[in-house]
């Protein structure tokens, strides 16, 4: 645990070096492992990032003490993956957090989020969804891998969280999907509920097999989604067409033999790197902080009253971009929540009057 915290430590120096926004990411995973360990050191043109995958709350704290204050931003995991436990660890913990609590033990609840925002009081910190990350780098792959996705035969084994997503975002693109997972039962109601939510004019589907075989055969692509669980063997990748790509998605998803079989026959193997998909949403967030706290909302100026930022504007009201510092008019609200395509003679003037403080 020394380690992995000097370690920290260390990578927090190096960002510090660099005279660009800093991002530090806390986040988990389904599979539980025993101890945390870093990410790598990521640089863009706007931020640098690095972070954490911790797989308990003991050494949160730990964490916060750290980084809180030295780096510019923190974006903390918000999805529940942490079961419900009872971790002796956090008795040695003295934190109003925890001595708040209502049960008679100390119980683990996995709330990261709720732990970030309660404590960190000096970086600016966000929310975010790994699972919804990953899914979205995939679909950017396979999008741009296989220039059209539509009428594409793909395999997923695993519809468990990332595994579904997936799928409908490609059946929404007219992919042919087929999907496997152990329990059967999960497995159809996961594919029927997909099924009833994807668009009413998709003419392509979602398929569940129980068969693993007859889910692979003839596929386009081969998407292993499991848990760190190596599903896909060689039988497996036999199935699958001729210049067919694999992707790993959930981790060591493919045996040692079709792993050495793939590259043997040149198989394309992916393993998913989230890098465009993350650095696209930390760019995302802190431009919508940035519009929050300076373009969005209502401003009465005594002549005319300005939206901006997405705010619902009422009849009259002119949508400009930015409600603090004008500079471009995009038109006047008719409280519908759509712009005027005519304009009154009375909301030209208020435009024109708005246009020349605008120039001063």
């Amino acid at each position: 645990m020394n380690n992995f915290l000097n370690q920290l430590k260390q990578n927090i120096e190096a960002m510090k070096n660099e005279n660009i926004k800093s991002v530090f990411t806390i986040a988990t995973t389904s599979k539980q492992e025993i101890e945390p360990y870093l990410t790598p050191i990521r640089k863009s043109d706007f931020f640098i990032v690095c972070g954490c995958v911790i797989f308990n709350q003991s050494i949160l704290m730990k964490i916060i003490e750290i980084i809180d204050g030295v780096v510019d931003c923190v974006f903390v995991d918000s999805e529940k993956k942490i079961p419900l436990r009872i971790h002796e660890e956090l008795n040695n913990i003295k934190d109003e957090i925890y001595n708040q609590a209502n049960t008679c033990g100390l119980i683990e609840t996995g709330n990261l989020s709720k732990i970030c925002f309660q404590k960190i009081k000096k970086s600016k910190i966000f929310e975010y969804k790994p699972n919804d990350i990953t899914v979205n780098a995939t679909w950017s792959f396979l999008s741009q891998r296989l220039h059209f996705l539509s009428g594409k035969k793909i395999s997923i084994l695993g519809a468990g969280n990332i595994g579904s997503k997936l799928a409908l975002k490609l059946v929404e693109c007219g992919c042919n999907i087929n999907i496997h997972r152990q329990n059967s039962y999960k497995g159809y109601s996961i594919a029927q509920g997909l099924n009833f939510i994807k668009p009413e004019n998709t003419v392509s589907g979602i398929s569940f097999h129980e068969n693993i075989l007859q889910t692979t055969f003839m596929s386009d692509v081969l998407i292993g989604a499991t848990n760190g669980v190596s599903l896909i063997d060689i039988d497996l990748i036999k199935s699958i067409k001729k210049g067919a790509l694999i992707v790993d998605l959930g981790k060591n998803t493919l045996t040692k033999e079709a792993i050495e079989y793939a590259l043997n026959h040149n198989i394309e193997i992916y393993r998913t790197d989230v890098t465009s998909a993350f650095e696209g949403f930390i760019y995302e967030a802190i431009k919508m902080d940035e519009i929050l706290n300076n373009s969005y909302g209502k401003k009465d100026l005594g002549y005319c009253n300005i939206v901006g930022g997405g705010y619902f504007g009422a009849n009259g009201d002119i949508v400009v971009d930015n409600i603090s510092n004008p500079s471009r008019v995009f038109g006047v609200a008719t409280g519908d929540g759509t712009m005027k395509k005519e304009l009154s003679s009375e909301d030209e003037k208020k435009i024109n009057k708005l246009k020349k403080e605008m120039t001063q």
